[in-house]
């Protein structure tokens, strides 16, 4: 026994410690999930979600009518008071390109290397459809 206080054991403090570290390990793996965008009908920016901690986004887009195009972008900034800009990811040919995806069809998309806070541009490139976006951040 390495201390025992007020009846308390401690022998096997590091083993509990290890396993408390393992359940915040599992647990922080995705975070909340985030309405960035509910039902627009036209080009919106969210406002700053905080993705501390975390180093991926899965962004989903249900869009109401499958023939109208929406781009989604991605914007970060290292606090939620910087100015925001445009984020970039290293693309399979060596070059950076920008985090950004068109579809005219509802899809989950993964979006990795990400800064502490992200904004999600939402741009209706055809109209007659609304859009709802989700974010949740993961470490992957």
């Amino acid at each position: 026994m390495i201390c025992n206080v007020v009846g308390t054991n401690f022998d096997n403090i590091s083993e509990e410690a290890q396993s408390i570290n393992n359940s915040l390990s599992i647990n922080m793996k995705k975070g909340l999930v985030t309405v960035a965008h509910s039902a627009i009908e036209a080009t919106a920016t969210s406002s700053a979600i905080d993705c501390r901690g975390y180093n991926a986004i899965l962004i989903s887009a249900a869009i109401s009518v499958a023939v109208a195009l929406w781009t989604f972008k991605v914007q970060g900034a290292l606090s939620s008071t910087d100015t925001f800009a445009d984020c970039y990811e290293l693309a399979n040919t060596g070059s950076m390109a920008a985090m950004s995806y068109q579809t005219n069809a509802s899809k989950v998309f993964l979006f990795k290397g990400i800064p502490d806070y992200v904004k999600i541009v939402a741009t209706e490139d055809a109209d007659g459809a609304t859009v709802t976006v989700k974010v949740q951040p993961l470490n992957v």
